[in-house]
């Protein structure tokens, strides 16, 4: 039995992705069914699609955990693709999220001409295998947040350039597309 694998991905995920109808239905979220139920948030366009790619990696490298519901909360008032934005969180996972902060902190010490050194004499007045770790923690928290914002940035403007580079040439490809079909059908009626 062969079947196409990118169909078999597409009906899952068509039954297992909520509709607008059943979150407008849900009674958590009946308050809010009228916000989050518009049209425009759940429809790609050229605007919603790059804003929801932006959020969605901005969102998910700044917030490790829960960030897909924040990032389908700030698609409200940013007008985003709430579907997108909550899906390009996943970006970030716990395979990722090592690595990324290992590269936060490498950028975060660049931008702040640290060296990875701990400070000898600092070290020597904390005692104790714990006080040791809180110190490096201390001193390392700015890098790393600053590498973090850093990553954060730069990953929504690549990302919102990207989407929106891809959404123009996919559109300007299926214009193309129905352009031909219909010079097609023109040369055979005349013919």
């Amino acid at each position: 039995m062969t079947s196409d694998p990118v169909g078999r991905v597409t009906s899952w995920l068509k039954s297992h992705i909520p509709t607008r109808e059943t979150i407008a239905d849900n009674r958590l979220l009946r308050p809010f069914a009228k916000q989050i139920t518009r049209p425009n948030l759940w429809h790609m366009n050229h605007r919603s699609v790059p804003r929801a790619v932006a959020l969605g990696l901005g969102v998910g490298v700044i917030i490790p955990f829960m960030h897909t519901v924040v990032a389908a909360l700030l698609a409200v008032p940013a007008r985003a693709n709430i579907a997108i934005a909550a899906a390009t969180t996943l970006v970030v996972n716990p395979l990722t999220i090592p690595p990324m902060y290992w590269l936060a902190l490498q950028i975060g010490r660049w931008e702040l001409s640290r060296g990875a050194n701990i400070d000898a004499a600092a070290a020597a007045q904390v005692s104790g295998e714990l006080a040791k770790f809180l110190f490096l923690v201390k001193r390392e928290s700015g890098p790393l947040a600053l590498g973090i914002l850093t990553i954060s940035v730069s990953a929504a403007a690549i990302g919102y350039v990207a989407s929106a580079f891809f959404w123009r040439r996919w559109v300007t490809s299926k214009y193309r597309a129905r352009r031909t079909v219909r010079r097609i059908a023109r040369h055979r009626s005349s013919i």
